[in-house]
């Protein structure tokens, strides 16, 4: 049988879900390191919300999305650093693995490519943008004097099809 390996699409919405999986782990690391961790794993299932939001679920840019990857992967370097420092190794790990996964879904939205629908039963993963998302790119390409009204109008066509 042979293997299929993962379009594009399909590889940005697992790693963005992997992310996602790996901050939450992180998160439940820190809270079982005592309850003077307790702050931190809060802050980390706050970060896991965060890339959740506004990678995962609620595209409101694909601009957007690729900057909350990048900021969200520097900060997680930056996280992985201070446990190393601070002599939590298997912690450094798990983030700098979310820092990957992170990494890679910046990549690939800095290549424009879209996720598509990711289901863990009824819970929603990652969402595939609708229509709506690229009608509001292009409304703010026209604002902003990129495409013309004749532009827009062709283009908002082929996007609402």
């Amino acid at each position: 049988m042979p293997i299929a390996m993962p379009s594009l699409p399909e590889s940005l919405s697992y790693a963005i879900a992997a992310a996602i999986a790996l901050t939450i782990l992180t998160a439940l690391l820190l809270a079982a390191g005592g309850p003077g961790s307790l702050a931190a794993a809060v802050l980390m299932l706050g970060l896991a919300l965060g890339v959740y939001w506004l990678v995962a679920r609620n595209l409101l840019a694909v601009v957007t999305a690729r900057e909350a990857a990048a900021a969200t992967a520097v900060l997680f370097v930056l996280c992985a650093l201070a446990d190393l420092v601070a002599g939590y190794p298997y912690r450094a790990v798990v983030f700098l693995l979310a820092a990957g996964a992170l990494g890679f879904a910046f990549m690939l939205l800095q290549q424009g490519t879209q996720p598509v629908e990711l289901r863990f039963g009824s819970l929603v993963a990652v969402a595939a943008p609708s229509g709506l998302v690229h009608l509001r790119m292009l409304e703010e390409l026209r604002d902003a004097g990129i495409l013309s009204a004749d532009e827009f109008a062709t283009k908002r066509l082929l996007v609402t099809d």
